[in-house]
């Protein structure tokens, strides 16, 4: 099998799977809940779907004789730093195009459980609440992406070393 289908196929499997564990999540996190729960899972999304992005877009922008240096004098998380500005383009699809992409799909199914909050049935204000939520969450996720775009290739050393330093909490360095 060719590696560039392997890769594609990888995706969708870890797609769809992180599609179920975030719409399970939700789901019960939101059935039968007050609009504050709605709201509070819906921001969570939304931050997490910023956050990928703003990792995602440092590390496509960051290359790795940044971190060459730290590494050869062993500083915690810089072997890390190089291998993900080695592997930048499938890390930047998973955090950008993976979970992202699946968190701006799963935060819609979110704002549509708060709809149901705010929702008069038949009623004008379905609509209206319907199209304000809406837009809120896509003002929310394209401006937030926008605004930390910036950030995220103007300090992208940082931000992958911060991050490949908080990986190494779960998996140690070799």
């Amino acid at each position: 099998m060719p590696a560039w289908l392997a890769w594609g196929l990888g995706v969708l499997v870890l797609s769809f799977a992180l599609t179920v564990l975030f719409s399970f999540l939700t789901e019960i996190s939101v059935k039968d809940s007050p609009a504050f729960v709605c709201i509070i899972v819906l921001v969570v999304l939304l931050f997490l779907n910023i956050l990928c992005d703003l990792l995602a877009n440092a590390i496509i922008s960051c290359s790795p004789e940044a971190f060459h240096a730290m590494a050869s004098k062993k500083i915690k998380g810089a072997k890390r730093a190089v291998t993900f500005c080695r592997n930048a383009t499938k890390l930047s699809s998973i955090f950008a195009d993976v979970i992202g992409d699946i968190c701006g799909i799963v935060s819609g199914a979110a704002g549509t459980a708060l709809v149901v909050h705010f929702a008069l049935t038949g009623s004008i204000y379905e609509i209206i609440a319907s199209i304000g939520v809406s837009a809120v969450i896509g003002a929310l996720t394209v401006g937030g992406k926008a605004i930390f775009k910036h950030f995220a290739i103007k300090y992208n050393k940082q931000i992958v070393f911060g991050f490949a330093k908080f990986t190494t909490f779960f998996k140690r360095e070799k």
